[in-house]
């Protein structure tokens, strides 16, 4: 009995609900009072829009006329924003209204707008309304497209107000498509989000929602308590499309555990429809009733509720035709606008292209003068860098000459001086032994043998410093042997594995050439001695018809080049090694790591300017 009673008071005072909203809320009222002290700008506009949205549910044509308003003052004022919303709130207008074609095109020129600004709200509003049509029409799967990619914005931007409506409308696109898990998955946890951001109109549509999952898993009484809790929480608020589906709900399960409410709640779900001029919910509530008579046998009943039905499809239907109107005039407007927004940027495109071509032409001439007044300034400039590069040339031949000269002194120096003193030192010596020998001890005899080994081992350096300051086995025989020579000299004198090779050099190289290359070897070697720590050294030198290459490797304790580039007080043999291969217009590339040894290899292209020219030596 108790139960009977909610009953009966949730049905009174939902058909008192439904007959306050033939007219405008109070808050339309207000909204009204305060349009008619409003002067045309901005706040306005967002009045004239929240006048649309009070009225979307209860009559769609005061929504179209108020949505119209608002979007032409947004486009006078230039509001591109209100403008945005303007279009969204008459797509959801015309969509309540049934009329799907103008409602998408509406929220598709909207969605265009909101990208063009950009207005993301915009774009999860649109989404989310062009989702709602698709279903509205049973197209799911489209309308699943724009329902994530509204979901994907929303969580992106972190907008969990505009998020909480989308979750519900993919639960009901799934329940459509009979996928249950998925739909209670969404509904769910956009009723969560309806409690936590305090969304009555998504709450209510959401409860109905899980009410209709519930009843297709078989859960009646879970179903009967979300439909229950649904229709308690829509009191007062325009949701003709909640009220419907969730009367219908409680309908069909009455139709098996409570037949005697059956009929109740089925006229209650098409009163909620009537009311709300909500036409797929008077289609579906007036169908179930006329099937209700016709399985009753109560034919009188069962027609009576057909003529009911049709009764109130026609006024709908006229009511409908007036929003077709006024959708056909929106649409014409739609394009009228396009036109001339067509026509505005054909015209800009125009007079962007004359000014561009001004431009050009006034660049072109500026351009002209230009060139011609620097035209000498940039000749000379070219002139100077050429005459720049010829003197650092000149400067670095003659910085090369010189060093061989000196070079060659210094050895002729040793080798005709100290080296001819050496001898007679050691001719005076030999003589003296001789003529003392008879009388010597033998003590003396080992000292004056010392002596002469002293003498004989100073000859030999001095002849082979001499060698290497004037290497005349490079003037003689060319490099491959003058190298060749020299690690011979230093295989012989130390514990060193020397391996020496020589490709294609049977053909004598430019003199300057010569002489450059073999003091790089030769640093590159004394560095090996000096620093190494190695056992083994290999040299190669291969002649290519456009270049020659020197590779050097060890298998010392190795280094870090970038570490010795940055320490202006190492590696002074390196940079002298780098300043030759530049004289050369060639490339050193050092491959080393400490622990690994060494390979360095030097590129001298052939033929090149600096290489042409030999070092004067005097």
């Amino acid at each position: 009995m108790r139960e009977s009673l909610v009953v009966i008071w949730l049905l009174c005072s939902t058909a008192i609900s439904c007959l306050a909203a033939r007219q405008p809320s109070a808050r339309a009222d207000s909204l009204q009072r305060l349009l008619a002290t409003t002067p045309p700008d901005t706040t306005r506009v967002h009045l004239l829009m929240l006048l649309a949205w009070d009225r979307t549910d209860d009559d769609p044509l005061a929504a179209v006329r108020y949505g119209r308003q608002s979007l032409r003052l947004a486009r006078q004022l230039g509001f591109k924003t209100g403008e945005c919303r303007a279009l969204l709130m008459l797509g959801w207008a015309f969509l309540r209204s049934g009329n799907y074609p103008t409602a998408v095109q509406t929220q598709l020129q909207a969605r265009h707008l909101a990208e063009a600004i950009p207005y993301a709200g915009g774009i999860i509003h649109a989404d989310n309304a062009l989702g709602y049509a698709f279903a509205e029409q049973g197209r799911y799967s489209s309308a699943l497209r724009y329902y994530f990619r509204a979901i994907a914005l929303a969580r992106q931007r972190h907008d969990n107000v505009l998020l909480t409506p989308i979750l519900g409308n993919v639960g009901q696109a799934y329940l459509e498509q009979g996928r249950l898990d998925s739909a209670w998955h969404y509904t769910w946890e956009g009723y969560r989000y309806d409690l936590r951001y305090h969304d009555q109109h998504s709450e209510i549509g959401d409860l109905s929602l899980l009410g209709d999952i519930a009843a297709r898993r078989g859960q009646q009484l879970e179903a009967r308590r979300y439909y229950l809790r649904s229709i308690a929480r829509s009191a007062g608020m325009p949701v003709s499309y909640a009220l419907c589906r969730s009367y219908l709900g409680l309908a069909r399960l009455a139709q098996v555990q409570r037949p005697y409410q059956m009929l109740a709640y089925a006229r209650q779900a098409l009163q909620a429809s009537e009311q709300g001029r909500y036409a797929k919910g008077v289609f579906e509530a007036s169908g179930y009733l006329a099937q209700m008579m016709a399985a009753r046998g109560d034919s009188a009943q069962a027609y009576r509720f057909l003529v009911m039905a049709a009764d109130t499809r026609d006024s709908l239907f006229s009511h409908s035709r007036q929003v077709q109107i006024q959708a056909l005039d929106f649409s014409e407007y739609l394009r009228q606008q396009a036109l001339a927004e067509q026509s505005s940027q054909a015209s800009a495109a125009r007079r962007q292209y004359w000014i561009r071509v001004a431009l050009l032409l006034l660049a072109g001439s500026i351009g002209g003068v230009y060139l011609l007044l620097n035209r000498r300034r940039l000749q000379q400039q070219v002139a100077f860098a050429q005459e720049r590069q010829q003197l650092e040339r000149l400067r670095a031949e003659e910085v090369l000459a010189a060093e061989e000269r000196e070079r060659r002194r210094i050895g002729a120096d040793l080798h005709d001086g100290l080296g001819q003193l050496l001898s007679v030192v050691k001719l005076n010596l030999g003589a003296l032994r001789n003529e003392l020998e008879p009388s010597l001890r033998k003590s003396q005899q080992q000292q004056f043998g010392a002596a002469l080994d002293i003498v004989d081992e100073s000859v030999r350096e001095v002849r082979g410093i001499s060698h290497n300051l004037a290497p005349y086995v490079l003037i003689k025989r060319g490099l491959a042997e003058a190298v060749r020579s020299f690690l011979d000299k230093i295989g012989c004198a130390s514990r060193f594995h020397i391996d020496f090779k020589a490709l294609y050099l049977e053909e004598r190289l430019d003199p300057a050439v010569e002489v450059v290359v073999f003091r790089i070897v030769q640093e590159l070697v004394q560095n090996i001695l000096k620093h190494a720590q190695a056992t083994t050294l290999s040299v190669q030198l291969l002649r290519q018809p456009q270049r020659l290459t020197v590779l050097v490797e060890d298998n010392g304790v190795g280094f870090c080049p970038t570490k010795l580039a940055n320490q202006p007080n190492i590696g002074i043999g390196l940079r002298n090694i780098e300043s030759r291969v530049a004289y050369l217009s060639g490339a050193v590339y050092i491959d080393s790591r400490p622990g690994r040894g060494t390979s360095i290899t030097v590129e001298i292209p052939l033929g090149q300017a600096g290489a042409d020219k030999p070092v004067r030596t005097g």
